[in-house]
């Protein structure tokens, strides 16, 4: 008895040995921003990282100034055949380990995203410590340019290009939604940003400034089409992809021909969802839009109060959305790109006319989908009525 207690006092003991594999954090370089671009030799890839530097990341430092020496993250650009290369290409310039597990943003740049994002999807799938929740957008031009804007609120480009998906401005697409597209064949969207410089007034210099500039279409892993806001922000209304309490869209509205009638709606909930049903002559889909508005301004030429115009408020709101939804829909149509899935409701609802469909959905989609857009609102509001 006393040897098997010993035994088991001394397997108790081994659990208590020290880590022997610890990496400390001064030892490793931290990837939250990775920016990918088409090189400029024909067959290669460019590819630039941004990392925080913690040494000029000090409380109370004015947002995007970091220390008085200098701005508060490093940007390193290497260009090889491959994403891999690259990536080692950087690594043999640092003085620290990389470390990507904790990348909050990529962008890729128009022309690579043209020519295909697949080697970039691919090499994410076989790297387990990168999160599939890291958003992704496009730049419209080289996206290593997209880290010079002035972080004037934050401390790092890459929180304010976090902060924009976040906020589903229009599309908040991760890796994880351009792999689950790409896998069941489907098209994906994601937000395509606006680039720019302009002047501060307070320091008399220009600054670079971003902002979503509309959404960039994909399918089988290359850009097929663009949308400006308007269009994009239609698209999103039917993917149900816009949310927040910031990020909700303001329609106006006109009711008499020479301006006098009208009002201004702000939607402080909203919800989508799409649906199949077999007729003889194919699928029919339908896209449902929901949501409870709120009056925020509101004239009248015949001094009529706006409750008293709510049926014809609600008229005009459903048919505004109803037809930019549409719209935008052809569009996606055209591009060929199903950023609905519908085909996937098709498989779930219909296996069997699937099978007649999956070789030439693409096709399908583009001339023959029969798509229609249902909207519905309520009036929670009206403001305050004088």
């Amino acid at each position: 008895m006393r040897v098997i207690r010993l035994g088991m006092a001394l397997l108790l003991l081994l659990n208590l040995t020290g880590c022997w594999s610890k990496v400390e954090l001064d030892e490793l370089t931290f990837i939250y921003g990775m920016f990918i671009d088409k090189g400029e030799e024909r067959g290669t890839v460019e590819v630039s990282i941004s990392s925080p530097l913690p040494n000029r990341l000090m409380s109370g430092t004015q947002g995007g100034s970091g220390a008085a020496d200098g701005r508060a993250y490093s940007m390193i650009t290497k260009t090889a055949a491959t994403i891999p290369e690259a990536v080692i290409l950087i690594q043999k310039d640092l003085s620290r380990r990389l470390e990507i597990s904790h990348i909050k943003i990529v962008v890729v740049g128009k022309e690579y995203a043209s020519q295909g994002i697949g080697e970039m999807l691919e090499w994410f799938k076989r790297q387990p410590e990168v999160p599939l929740g890291t958003y992704i957008m496009a730049a419209p031009g080289r996206a290593s340019d997209i880290p010079k804007l002035s972080p004037i609120f934050e401390q790092l480009p890459d929180q304010v290009l976090s902060s924009i998906s976040k906020e589903n401005l229009l599309f908040g697409t991760t890796i994880r939604d351009c792999m689950l597209s790409e896998a069941s064949h489907m098209g994906y969207a994601m937000n395509y940003l606006s680039f720019g410089q302009k002047t501060d007034s307070t320091e008399k210099k220009d600054e670079y400034w971003v902002g979503v500039g509309g959404v960039m279409l994909f399918q089988d892993m290359k850009m097929r089409g663009l949308m400006n806001v308007n269009e994009g922000r239609a698209l999103a209304w039917a993917a149900g992809k816009i949310a927040g309490h910031i990020t909700l869209p303001v329609y106006p509205i006109v009711w008499d021909d020479d301006g006098k009638g009208a009002a201004s709606a702000i939607f402080v909930r909203n919800s989508a969802a799409s649906s199949v049903r077999m007729t003889p002559e194919g699928p029919l889909f339908q896209v449902k839009i929901k949501g409870n508005a709120s009056i925020t301004y509101f004239k009248d030429s015949g001094q009529r109060d706006a409750d008293k115009l709510s049926a014809l408020l609600v008229s005009k709101l459903e048919q505004k959305v109803a037809g930019e939804v549409s719209a935008a829909l052809d569009h996606t149509r055209q591009e060929g790109v199903d950023v609905l899935h519908l085909g996937m409701l098709v498989e779930w609802n219909y296996p069997a006319e699937w099978k007649k469909l999956r070789e030439r959905w693409k096709d399908y989609y583009t001339s023959e989908a029969r798509i229609k857009v249902t909207v519905k609102f309520d009036i929670e509001d009206f403001g305050s009525e004088k």
